[in-house]
């Protein structure tokens, strides 16, 4: 008996990682998931992938305040503490980089009986930061795959678990590199143009999605610590990076919230397959109605698109405007 015993404190002290973590998922299984019951009429429901996450967290929080019911998804139980005192919040362990951990959360999901209003997905993996030729082909397919494919897929599988009753509101971040390329940073910024090309698919082939995408800017998070630990200090994206840290505020939590539900508000006609930029967009003050008005007139506003398709035929205009000029003239 006792040598059994012996042997049963060894392995846990061998596996204390992996004993925390099921004790916690026991915990909000058995407890905290049961005391923050509702009637599912009465509260929203958002779902938060990557809520451990510091815009997760702050969402989360703010979300919370306003009465919605979260629903969120961990990788690490390393920053749980801040969403512990959370009413109605729903934690699950999932990693956005194993699809069975991804099936293993729908299915848990959708046992709580809880229909989503909004999905915001937080995912976000800089590496690696090399240039293309110079990485590691499976690390550089594996970071498209988290910072894209993946979170895609989450969707896909929580797709049918929305409010039905309404239009669901669907919410992911875009980074930089739209309109140019940033050195070193491709499997990151082609994933990013890869969801907002994704967000015009889906606004298209659903009546039923509010689909949108948010570049918030330059925002104090762990990503940009991660960016300093893995750059080369030569790269200048290193030094704008520690700048920033040092120097600027970046976008406020609060400005990603507010733009967030301001899109949301604006509903599917204004904002639906739109990629919106939170520093340059007029989304708040006085001209937030003419943002509103002018995207409700142009379906191609904020999308991607490729510019001067008409250059030659406004070439071919101009030649014959000016051989007819010279045929009148006797030229």
């Amino acid at each position: 008996m006792e040598e059994g015993l012996t042997e049963v404190i060894a392995w846990v002290k061998d596996n204390w990682e992996q004993v925390q973590k099921e004790l916690l998922e026991y915990v909000h299984k058995k407890y905290y998931r049961m005391k923050n019951k509702r009637v599912i009429n009465d509260q929203k429901v958002i779902i938060l992938i990557a809520i451990t996450s510091d815009i997760g967290t702050a969402l989360a929080k703010r979300y919370s305040n306003e009465g919605y019911t979260i629903v969120g998804t961990y990788r690490s139980t390393n920053q749980l503490n801040e969403l512990t005192d959370i009413p109605n919040c729903h934690l699950f362990s999932c990693d956005i980089g194993d699809k069975r951990s991804i099936s293993k959360f729908v299915k848990e999901y959708a046992e709580l009986g809880l229909p989503w209003d909004t999905f915001i997905s937080c995912p976000c993996d800089p590496l690696p930061i090399k240039a293309f030729f110079k990485c590691n082909f499976d690390e550089w397919s594996d970071s498209v795959h988290i910072n894209a494919i993946e979170q895609l897929g989450v969707l896909h599988q929580l797709y049918p678990y929305r409010n039905q009753n309404q239009i669901a509101n669907v919410v992911f971040f875009a980074g930089g590199g739209v309109n140019d390329a940033v050195i070193n940073f491709s499997a990151y910024t082609i994933s990013k143009i890869m969801l907002i090309k994704m967000c015009e698919f889906l606004d298209a082939e659903n009546e039923d999605l509010n689909i949108f995408i948010v570049g918030p800017g330059w925002t104090k998070t762990k990503t940009h610590y991660l960016i300093l630990e893995n750059a080369d200090r030569t790269d200048p994206k290193y030094h704008e990076t520690l700048d920033f840290i040092k120097n600027e505020e970046g976008t406020s939590m609060d400005d990603i919230y507010g733009c967030i539900k301001w899109l949301s508000e604006q509903g599917k006609e204004v904002t639906s397959g739109r990629n919106f930029s939170l520093v340059n967009d007029k989304w708040k003050g006085n001209l937030s109605a003419r943002l509103s008005s002018e995207l409700k007139c142009d379906i191609n506003m904020y999308k991607l698109r490729r510019c001067k398709n008409d250059f030659l035929t406004q070439i071919i205009a101009e030649v014959k405007s000016t051989e007819k000029a010279n045929t009148k003239r006797g030229i």
